[in-house]
Order: C-alpha cells, then sequence, then structure tokens
C-alpha cells in the first residue's frame, strides 16, 4: 500500500500502510487515562492476531493525526512496530474532535468526566449544545446534565477519578456547596464503599448542617402605619385636582380608625 502523503491528501478515504513515526497523537483525545494492563494485553493480541481494526489519522503539515484509535497506535509502539495500517480522513478539526468523541462513548469505558471535558471543548470551539446533542445522538439535556458535572472543583474531580466514584455519585455532590465539604464527603464514600443513595442521604445531612444566612432587614413599622397610606390617597386627589378632575376629600379620625370621603365629578372642569 502507498504510504505517500499525497496519494492519501487526494482521496477523502484511503487505508495506507504509515511509518509510525509520522503520526502523532490528537490533542483533543477525550481519554486521557489509558490502563496500562489493558494496553499490554491488546499489545499481545495485535502480536498474535495482527492489526485488525486500522486506526483513523488525518494529514497535518509534518504527518498525520490520529482521529480514533490512539489505543490502537499506543500499543503496536509498545510492540516496536515500524508501519501501522490507517485510515486517511479528510477531516476539519471539528470534525476530528467530534469522531474521537463519538468512538469512544460508543465503546462505553470514556470516564463520564472525560466526556463531559470533550464536550466542553467542543462547545468552545463554536459548537453549540443543541448541536453537538445532534451529533451524538443524544438528548439536549442529557449533554447538559454531563456539562453540569464540570461545576465540581478539579480537586474534587481528581478524587472522582482517583477513588474510582460513579457518576451518580458525582451528581449527589453537586448539590452540597463547596469544595472542601465535596472532597471530605467523595472520601468517606469512597472508604465506606458507600452506595449512591448512602452519599445522597449523607449529602442531605450535611446540607442540614449548613449555616443559616442572616435574615434582611424588615422593614414592618413603615409598612404598618396608616399614615403612609393616609398621605398616599391626598396625593392621589391632588394629582385628580391639578388636571382639573374636581375632586373633594374629608377625613375625620376617631379613637382607632379613620375615615376618609372622597367626592369626585366625572368631567374635568375647563380651565
Amino acid at each position: 500500500m502507498s504510504t505517500a502523503k499525497a496519494g492519501a491528501e487526494g482521496m477523502g478515504r484511503q487505508i495506507c500502510w504509515l511509518p509510525i513515526g509520522r503520526v502523532a497523537p490528537n490533542p483533543d483525545q477525550p481519554r486521557k487515562i489509558f490502563d496500562d494492563y489493558a494496553l499490554l494485553a491488546l499489545a499481545a493480541s495485535i502480536r498474535q492476531h495482527g492489526l485488525l481494526q486500522p486506526i483513523t489519522v488525518r494529514p497535518r503539515d509534518n504527518g498525520f493525526e490520529i482521529v480514533t484509535g490512539e489505543r490502537r497506535y499506543r500499543a503496536c509502539c509498545l510492540l516496536g512496530m515500524t508501519h501501522i495500517d490507517a485510515i486517511v480522513l479528510s477531516v476539519t478539526e471539528d470534525e476530528s474532535a467530534l469522531l474521537a468523541l463519538i468512538e469512544n462513548a460508543q465503546r462505553e469505558n470514556l470516564h463520564y468526566l472525560e466526556e463531559a471535558e470533550a464536550y466542553q471543548r467542543l462547545i468552545d470551539q463554536g459548537m453549540s449544545q443543541e448541536m453537538l446533542a445532534r451529533r451524538l445522538g443524544k438528548s439536549a439535556s442529557a449533554v447538559s446534565n454531563k456539562l453540569r458535572l464540570l461545576k465540581l472543583e478539579p480537586a474534587v474531580r481528581q478524587a472522582l477519578l482517583e477513588e474510582n466514584l460513579s457518576e451518580r455519585h458525582a451528581r449527589a455532590l453537586l448539590t452540597l456547596p463547596g469544595e472542601a465539604a465535596r472532597l471530605r464527603i467523595a472520601r468517606q464514600a469512597a472508604r465506606d464503599q458507600m452506595s449512591v443513595k448512602e452519599i445522597e442521604s449523607l449529602v442531605r445531612k450535611a446540607q442540614r448542617c449548613l449555616p443559616v444566612p442572616p435574615a434582611g432587614r424588615r422593614v414592618i413599622s413603615l409598612v404598618r402605619d396608616y399614615r403612609l397610606y393616609a398621605n398616599a390617597v391626598k396625593s392621589v386627589v391632588k394629582q385628580m385636582q391639578d388636571t382639573g378632575i374636581p375632586a373633594q376629600m374629608e377625613v375625620q379620625e376617631g379613637e382607632g380608625w379613620i375615615d376618609m370621603r372622597i367626592r369626585m365629578g366625572k368631567r374635568a372642569s375647563k380651565q
């Protein structure tokens, strides 16, 4: 098979046998964590059966950039292979990032935080949440819920990764304000091997212990002072008189009450 870059660029899709030294990982690769044991197992399989599925790449200035298949690429590197089977695609940077995300998501072992970070990178590059949801075949709410996980502080996200806590554990922590409290409960949940229901119960207890913010000042005396309303009525009658509407008001005050009688004409007086 041809290894010429010119031939690869001339085709929208072509399988090539590329020098592995000219292939570079994708900086927008969603997966940041690669299990060493799984890579060794994949390398052993490739050694025995060969690379059954080519990686996909796109042409770059000095070679090629991986679109999908970085685990296969890394396994081939471990084996000391000098060339690798690859499908060359003519795709943009955004399309490359999306294809990498879709492939990893379809494999169902992409960490939920890595997936959320990949969503955010695509949105930062100009893709709307609605468009991203359509391209991924997900609902807009599913994408939005995944992005909400990024509201967790970096230290909390790192703890979730290290302790191997689930996405539902992470969602429970979202309802608790403050990095310190979230970290404490995440560590406790991992140490005690808590279920999702148990961590949700722990979060509710922690919320009840939060200090209650002081109530704002209440201005009751002004609201309950009848003179405030009496003066407002007198002001309205004065405005009516100023605009030419015949209006009269009689006020009588007694013990514990006030009587206000207003008489007004239906037509404005001529001025």
